[in-house]
């Protein structure tokens, strides 16, 4: 790219209100700008109406993964229970993004969504036509699962607490 071009381009990003919001995630502050704003150029802004169904659970995978910027999203599981709400900063649809599998349960829009989406047919583009950015997307997938992993396990310890507390 010639150096206008890419003024231009860095300039666009900058400027834009929902790559602040991605920046001031917890883990958009763990890259460097120039990471940042590339990883996020490889995602797709996608705004989504209150009470749209995203998928549900049993429903074959669009392997798309999600990070949401703004409003937040119900989950339930098959029986249509929620079990959780989403929001700002949180990401879904990773695992299904990963592995091929139906999703295992039904998200929700609560409110007017914004969201950053990754479709894994341009992610395999991607890591085709520029192996390093698609090892970048790699090593930002796996700190979104380090962290999905560390949430879990600060959920399964209050849930194992309040199961011997109810005993007690």
């Amino acid at each position: 790219m010639t150096q206008p071009v890419m003024t231009a381009l860095v300039a666009s990003i900058s400027a834009n209100p929902y790559f602040a919001r991605f920046r001031g995630m917890p883990v958009g502050q763990e890259l460097e700008v120039n990471d940042a704003m590339t990883l996020f150029s490889c995602f797709e802004e996608q705004h989504i109406n209150k009470g749209e169904v995203l998928y549900e659970a049993g429903m074959q995978s669009e392997r798309t993964m999600y990070i949401l910027l703004a409003g937040n999203v119900s989950v339930r599981d098959a029986s249509g229970n929620i079990y959780s709400t989403l929001r700002p900063g949180d990401v879904f649809g990773l695992f299904s993004f990963l592995e091929d599998r139906p999703h295992s349960a039904t998200v929700t829009a609560q409110d007017t969504l914004v969201a950053m989406t990754l479709k894994r047919t341009y992610f395999d583009l991607i890591t085709l036509e520029d192996p390093v950015l698609g090892y970048q997307l790699l090593r930002f997938m796996f700190r979104l699962l380090s962290r999905m992993s560390l949430n879990l396990e600060v959920e399964y310890a209050a849930l194992r607490d309040y199961a011997l507390g109810m005993r007690a």
